[in-house]
């Protein structure tokens, strides 16, 4: 039986980067190389990124959400 699902994914990366170089642009590019290396492991599963945006809504009260999320 094929199934699917669409799943919502929360990233928080932090990482060093010059001062004007597109922290969001080089980010954006890693994760899409990071899923591509992780669905290798899974060649039974077929993974589409539709979209990766920074999120510019982004805000303090964001931030301490994230410190209470759990691993799932």
């Amino acid at each position: 039986m094929r199934k699917a699902i669409q799943l919502r994914v929360m990233l928080w990366i932090e990482g060093e980067d010059e001062p004007a170089h597109d922290f969001a642009h080089s980010t954006i590019q890693a994760v899409r190389e990071i899923i591509a290396a992780g669905s290798q492991i899974y060649p039974g599963l077929e993974v589409r990124i539709k979209k990766i945006s920074e999120d510019t809504d982004f805000d303090d009260e964001d931030e301490a959400g994230l410190e209470n999320d759990e691993d799932t």
